[in-house]
Parts: structure tokens; sequence; C-alpha cells
């Protein structure tokens, strides 16, 4: 049975404005969901059943804080596992390494200040990076048969082209169905509404004595 995949991450999309408004979601492979969390920097002791939203509510003081979430939310999906942080963006950091034995993809979502990026890594290291409103930084040739009816490539805008800019919520759209193609797995708003692990990570460098 096929299936409309514009209005199905349309739903997604609209979903995410709610309980993930800034931060990012990473797809990688690890042996294990603890073993992805320590590697992160989380606290294996602050495990925990959440969901998106609560962990998005469960991390707005630390947000209010500090600017970082600091929080990991993982979920198996298929052969992968998927990294879901409010106002966070370790995994995408951490995006080469994640991909060392294959591949790995982030989702950095901001839609206070606007920024939308999809990172892509192979093999170790970023092939490629789609950003909203700007040409691909590296070599997205290697995925050229996947862009396929995708609006996320274009020159940097002027004034009299960005009313023919993809919508920021048809950006994120086309960004999720990239990730499917490119992952073989397909997010849903079931998957995002329930229990992962949750864990809180350790205090980096920079939040020591604040």
């Amino acid at each position: 049975m096929s299936i409309d995949l514009e209005s199905h991450y349309q739903a997604v999309t609209a979903y995410l404005t709610e309980s993930l408004p800034d931060g990012s979601i990473t797809w990688c492979r690890a042996s294990s969901v603890d073993e992805l969390a320590v590697s992160l920097g989380g606290e294996l002791q602050s495990a925990a059943p959440r969901s998106l939203f609560s962990a998005d509510e469960e991390a707005q003081p630390e947000i209010s804080r500090s600017g970082h979430g600091r929080t990991l939310v993982i979920g198996e999906l298929g052969p992968w596992l998927v990294v879901l942080e409010p106002a966070g963006w370790i995994a995408v950091d951490a995006l080469p390494r994640l991909s060392g034995a294959g591949e790995a993809v982030s989702l950095v979502i901001g839609d206070t200040l606007r920024h939308y990026h999809l990172h892509y890594s192979r093999d170790g290291r970023q092939v490629c990076r789609f950003r909203w409103g700007a040409q691909p930084d590296g070599d997205a040739s290697s995925l050229e048969p996947l862009l396929s009816g995708l609006s996320l490539t274009s020159g940097l805008p002027s004034l009299d082209e960005i009313a023919e800019l993809p919508s920021f919520a048809a950006w994120k759209t086309h960004a999720l169905i990239l990730t499917e193609r490119l992952t073989g797995v397909r997010l849903t708003v079931d998957w995002l509404n329930r229990e992962h692990r949750r864990y809180f990570c350790r205090p980096s460098d920079s939040d020591v004595g604040q």
C-alpha cells in the first residue's frame, strides 16, 4: 500500500513544531542505546522512560539557564537508533564519528532563529550539509537520485527570490523525506509520541562554574 510521503511528513513536521521547535534529530547506528548515550556524554544513572514532549518540558529549566537542553532521548527505529535533543546538538557535532562504520544523518531544527540544516556523514566524515536558502556545503552529487522532487537546494536568495523559496515547514518536510530515502526507515508521529529512553548529559567544560 503506497503512502503520500508529502502529507505524512507534513504531519510529522507539524508535530515537531510543538514538541521540538529547537533542537535536533540524529539517525545513526550503535550496538545499544546505552552505548550510544554514553558516547554522547549521557549519564546511565539518569536513564528513564520519556516521550519527546515530556523530555522537552523537563529540559526547559536547563534550557532557560544555559541555552542547551543537555538531554538525549534515544529510541530504536528499525536497524537505526534515533537521538532526539531538545535545544541540543551533541549528536550533530559528533556526526562524523557516529558514521564511522557507515552512515549517519542529523536534522537541525531552529524555529527561533530560522536555522534549518540537514547533515549527512559517511565513513567517518561529513559528506554534505543542506541549508534552507543556500546551496549545499560539500559534495551532494552522490545523493542526486534521492533529491528528485525535493526543494532542498537553492542559491543564496535575493529579496525578490525569497518568495520563491520553500517555506520553512516545506523545507523540513522535504528534509525528512530525504532522510527516509537515506535510511530506509519512516519516522512517524506515533513513534515520536512513544516513550523512549531519556538521559541527562554530563556538564560540559563550559558549564562548569556556572
